[in-house]
């Protein structure tokens, strides 16, 4: 009996464990499917009043939609903001409802000051965002609430439940939440490091569509690696000299996670040249079938920290590196073998790093960082025109200022879905807030369809729980993975809520369709025509930016006199700058034709400058290896002389006579390399000679550029 109990304990705890402690997204749906599910089963079979039922569970999941801080003191005071703020509002709204030029009035100052200070720090944004949530689903439920307390009440307190349940969860595992940051992080360099695998050798078929799968990606992994510097600075702030010890060894997860960024998005060389030049394709397959194989390892690390199991590395990737460094060997004296051996050093640094992480862990030192805070931004700072969130206020205010008056106008009964879709289809860009609209649309659609097929085949009371529940499920766990899927069961369990709440579930989803599409198109005339941000005018600044953060980043290899700390904060700071370029270009091409301009310009500068990154990674990865010659450090003083004219070039403030002799310079590059590699001692003359002709190229398209700083 002892032995079957045993073994039914270790199946339960491994499912546990293969389904939600190693998957953040079962666990977040599970733990708020859960909290309404203790609130509304009740209030449906004790008190029969499926107006609390449903209005508990629309607290539950405002308050799950809004929350942010990880840490458990942090989560306690976002909580408790968050809480007065839906009981001001949901209260306010339902005293002034009533009276539609005073609810007008209180719609727009509402909408303006909670957007504002959504803008000064994460908290806020997730809380600000749950008081407006409120502010809808409060006008929503209006009609069914006797008296104009009960909805701020019930609101109030199916929030405060699920507070109660997240914070003492997260008490429990202080740093679970702390864990799934960095887990996903490594989880997000595993895919890149995966999909980088698929060019080598290169196909030039789907050379550009892996390129842009690649960008893509490091834009996720490089937003992640700010989330997770965020949060240690939340934990920075809330810890003590007990746990101090314990935060410092997150630090240095953090820091494994940058330097290992930096060696995935480190070229050697042109991979396309790579593939046409070296003969042994064997060879290169070795090299991707090597990267998938530290693909593997890297989602087995992040999987470890997620679960508290060791860290296991694989004895399949000790045999695949050995493998291709035996077939390197057989290559020596080939004219890529020097390239090819810098290549497999990095690889073999990544390899390294995950098999040897607590050593190398332990030589980091992050004291420094023991007194961080959280980024927070003033209020005042942001009432002013030039600033994106007040443009961002004013669109969105504007937005549901239009839907009200349409309410008004049509007497539309159900109208504050209008506001709702415009809420969460607005974004701050016109490219995000097209793809928002066409996810939300087309997800609406989908489960209007699917909803009503599921509520003829579950009528019953039981059924429609049911239904609601897994609904909730599924959109939790689908809402950071695929927005159009999130937006199916969202759709369902809105009308599982209102079958409970009037049995007029499939009635009211024509209305909802129709309010969609009205709050949808909104949102998109207003950021298409009110105060838009157009990508185009933001790039020459976004390529500045860039250009100068790569600058600084390469001299801070090469100078070698910079800190630690400072080095790794320009690095950082160079791929940020370099995402947020390649983000604006990726917005520019969905953005009205007219304003397009200059984008065969902007789409060479921009992919030149994450080719310069790129290699500028490789040549920092090697920092450490061997000394630079005086010809190396001279070469590299010849290209920041270069990198610096481009960002004059892109400034208005450069001076044209330099211009050719720069470029006659520069062009005899290649008589230099040829010159410097004769000598052994130049082992890294390549690495910086790729650079160089990057930050030629560069120095050819800048004068492009100016002509988008005179229309700006």
């Amino acid at each position: 009996m002892t032995t079957r109990l045993n073994s039914i304990k270790r199946t339960a705890s491994d499912f546990w464990i293969s389904v939600f402690w190693s998957n953040p997204s079962h666990l977040w749906a599970l733990k708020v499917t859960v909290s309404i599910a203790f609130l509304l089963i009740p209030a449906e079979l004790l008190f029969h009043n499926s107006f609390i039922a449903t209005t508990l569970a629309l607290g539950v999941v405002t308050m799950a939609l809004g929350e942010t801080d990880v840490h458990p003191r942090g989560r306690m005071k976002s909580a408790s903001i968050a809480l007065i703020l839906f009981f001001i509002t949901s209260s306010l709204v339902g005293i002034l409802l009533p009276f539609p030029p005073l609810f007008a009035a209180l719609l727009c100052l509402l909408t303006f000051s909670l957007t504002l200070a959504g803008g000064t720090n994460a908290r806020m944004q997730g809380v600000t965002f749950g008081a407006m949530l409120i502010f809808v689903y409060t006008m929503m439920g209006a009609g069914n609430s006797e008296r104009w307390f009960y909805q701020p009440v019930l609101y109030t307190f199916g929030a405060t439940c699920y507070s109660v349940v997240s914070i003492l969860l997260l008490h429990y595992r202080p740093y679970r939440l702390l864990k799934e940051q960095l887990a996903r992080g490594f989880h997000y360099l595993a895919e890149y490091i995966d999909l980088k695998a698929n060019l080598f050798p290169s196909n030039p078929q789907v050379q550009m569509k892996v390129r842009n799968q690649l960008a893509q990606k490091n834009i996720e992994l490089a937003q992640q690696i700010e989330t997770c510097k965020n949060n240690l600075y939340s934990y920075s702030a809330e810890s003590n000299q007990e746990t101090r010890p314990l935060v410092d060894d997150y630090y240095k997860k953090w820091f494994l996670l940058q330097e290992m960024q930096e060696r995935a998005i480190s070229s050697h060389e042109q991979y396309d040249l790579l593939t046409r030049e070296v003969d042994n394709r064997e060879l290169m397959e070795g090299f991707g079938q090597l990267m998938r194989e530290l693909g593997k390892a890297m989602h087995l690390y992040g999987d470890s920290l997620l679960t508290d199991q060791p860290y296991r590395h694989p004895l399949s990737l000790k045999w695949t590196l050995s493998a291709v460094q035996i077939m390197l060997e057989e290559e020596r004296g080939g004219s890529h073998y020097l390239t090819l051996s810098l290549l497999i050093r990095n690889l073999m640094g990544l390899e390294q790093n995950l098999r040897e992480e607590e050593t190398l862990s332990a030589q980091i030192d992050v004291t420094v960082f023991n007194t961080r805070k959280p980024e927070r931004t003033r209020f005042a700072d942001l009432l002013t025109t030039a600033h994106p969130r007040f443009k961002f206020a004013v669109r969105l205010t504007l937005s549901w200022l239009l839907g009200y008056g349409i309410m008004q106008l049509f007497h539309f009964e159900k109208g504050a879905w209008i506001l709702l879709t415009s809420l969460i289809v607005f974004q701050q860009t016109y490219s995000a807030t097209r793809m928002r609209l066409f996810h939300r649309v087309f997800g609406t659609l989908l489960g209007v369809i699917l909803g009503v097929t599921l509520a003829h085949l579950l009528p019953t009371l039981a059924g429609q729980i049911l239904l609601l529940l897994t609904a909730i499920y599924l959109f939790f766990y689908w809402l950071k993975k695929n927005y159009i899927v999130a937006a199916i069961f969202i759709t369902i369990y809105v009308l599982a809520a209102f079958n409970l709440l009037s049995s007029q579930g499939i009635a009211v989803m024509f209305p909802r369709i129709m309010d969609t599409l009205i709050g949808g198109a909104i949102a998109y005339l207003v950021v298409r025509f009110v105060w838009p941000d157009w990508q185009y005018r933001q790039l020459p600044q976004l390529l500045l930016h860039a250009v100068m953060k790569n600058k600084r980043y390469f001299e801070s290899i090469y100078e070698g006199t910079v800190t630690e700390e400072a080095y790794l904060h320009n690095r950082r700071t160079a791929y940020n700058a370099d995402n947020a370029l390649t983000s604006a270009w990726k917005g520019m091409r969905l953005e009205p034709k007219k304003t397009r301009q200059y984008e065969e310009s902007a789409f060479k500068l921009t992919n030149l400058n994450h080719a310069l990154l790129s290699y500028i990674s490789a040549f920092g990865i090697h920092k450490h290896a061997e000394y630079l010659t005086p010809e190396e450090r001279t070469f590299c003083r010849d290209v920041s002389v270069v990198l610096h004219y481009v960002t004059e070039l892109l400034t208005g403030s450069a001076d044209e006579s330099q211009l050719e002799p720069l470029l006659q310079a520069a062009n005899c590059w290649e008589e230099s390399i040829e010159k410097l590699q004769q000598d052994e001692a130049n082992r890294r003359a390549g690495l910086i000679y790729n650079i160089a002709h990057v930050s030629r190229e560069l120095l050819v398209e800048a004068k492009a550029m100016e002509k988008l700083y005179a229309v700006s």
